[in-house]
């Protein structure tokens, strides 16, 4: 038998890239382009079916694709008989049952929320409603990228604790360090690629800003997890890599607002973003740590989650887009739901997880104080030996003197002692003898 190899991100990474499921990636972009350019041409109600249609047509095939039977037609398999290279047409028939679901979607979606439909009132809501979730998904994002990072901080396994609790200055100073080269990095770079000869302090206050927030809404959530070099390990790593996050979203608030980025370099960091959360969605969702693995959501049907996913991001994206004509904005409130999601989250699975890191702790330390009574490997007696030993034990009870009947017997002490001779008897007539 196989043995299944542990999910990692790498594994992830490579399934999701894998040719045999790359079609649908490329669908997903092209279509979402189409649907979006149908939305900006003053068609948002039927864009918004589209983003819908194919986001359940993937939510419907991604438990289901684990059946032998309907996984080959989603995925492409090269014939190793032939030696020929196929066709390009040969891996795009794998799109052919999506295609047709999607379609067959739309048009159920049209005829209950279409004009003529049942629900055509709820229907003339579906736009804005599906702009409505961009809420949800930024907020999905900063709740993602925190549990795929704490999920995937390998906790030590031995530590010690300190009643004072460990020094915060040298991961402060760490974290310091790694915002201030995060911000010259991005800010700097872009000012290369742009041409701006100008120096802005701006992007570092914007930053330090919100680094001294986050310090000061997790302070006692520090505290507590400083108190055990194991928690304090988690705590600084974690740390680390989420104030990283924190600050990327804040200097793309800091662009958003500087008329001297483009639309173009603003299109693409938030194409990356998406492709990042959507990345981190799968993992916290296929993933319950590194090296496990969920049920339902598995490294196998991850990218058919992942495009169900992002065609309802993109739908959002799109539908808001349509309705807001300054688009920085969106992006801007989407950026502070973002940061201020993973500012609560800090302090939240923080203290969530110092709990249980000290709960299991607590746990293991009981198990080892307890002191086990280990049996006596002396042999049991069997049945003939007992019967044996009450035998014995009868029969020297037998033969036991009866000390009871020979000691303290009953004594009448107003009797007259008996003497010698009151048995003898004397005859009356005396003889006299010369």
């Amino acid at each position: 038998m196989e043995e299944t190899k542990p999910l990692t991100k790498l594994s992830l990474l490579k399934s999701l890239l894998s040719p045999t499921t790359f079609p649908h990636l490329l669908m997903l972009a092209l279509a979402s382009i189409a649907l979006f350019v149908l939305a900006r041409m003053e068609a948002e109600v039927w864009s918004a079916y589209g983003f819908i249609g194919f986001s359940v047509a993937y939510l419907c095939l991604a438990p289901l694709s684990k059946n032998e039977r309907l996984g080959g037609l989603l995925r492409y398999k090269k014939d190793d008989e032939t030696s020929e290279k196929p066709p390009v047409s040969a891996r795009f028939k794998i799109l052919i049952v999506p295609i047709i679901l999607g379609f067959v979607i739309i048009a159920l979606i049209s005829v209950i929320f279409g004009e003529s439909g049942v629900l055509s009132q709820v229907g003339s809501f579906l736009p804005a409603t599906l702009g409505g979730l961009f809420v949800l998904w930024a907020v999905a994002q900063g709740r993602f990228f925190g549990l795929a990072t704490m999920n995937a901080i390998n906790v030590p396994e031995e530590g010690q604790s300190n009643p004072n609790g460990y020094s915060p200055v040298p991961s402060l100073v760490m974290t310091s360090t790694l915002v201030v080269v995060m911000t010259f990095a991005v800010t700097e770079g872009l000012r290369f690629v742009l041409g701006s000869s100008s120096f802005s302090v701006w992007p570092y206050v914007f930053s330090f800003a919100a680094y001294g927030l986050c310090i000061y809404a997790t302070w006692a959530q520090r505290k507590k997890a400083s108190l055990h070099s194991v928690t304090h390990v988690v705590a600084r790593k974690w740390f680390w890599a989420t104030q990283l996050f924190i600050t990327w979203h804040v200097l793309s608030i800091f662009r958003s607002i500087d008329s001297a980025s483009t639309d173009t370099l603003i299109f693409i960091e938030e194409l990356l973003l998406m492709i990042i959360t959507v990345f981190l969605a799968i993992w916290a969702l296929t993933s319950k740590g590194e090296g496990s693995e969920s049920t339902l959501f598995t490294r196998d049907n991850a990218l058919f989650w992942g495009v169900a996913f992002g065609y309802a991001y993109a739908g959002s994206v799109a539908m808001i887009t349509s309705v807001m004509d300054d688009v920085r904005t969106v992006l801007i409130g989407g950026h502070i739901l973002v940061v201020s999601t993973v500012m609560w989250s800090q302090r939240s699975m923080l203290e969530a997880k110092t709990n249980r890191i000290n709960t299991d702790r607590g746990i293991v330390q009981s198990v080892i104080d307890l002191n086990i009574i280990e049996p006596s490997s002396d042999p049991e007696p069997s049945d003939d030996e007992v019967e044996d030993d009450q035998h014995s034990a009868a029969q020297s009870h037998e033969e036991a003197p009866n000390l009871e009947e020979s000691i303290g017997d009953p004594v009448d002490w107003n009797q007259t002692p008996e003497t010698l001779g009151d048995e003898t008897q004397w005859d009356d007539e005396i003889e006299l003898l010369d």
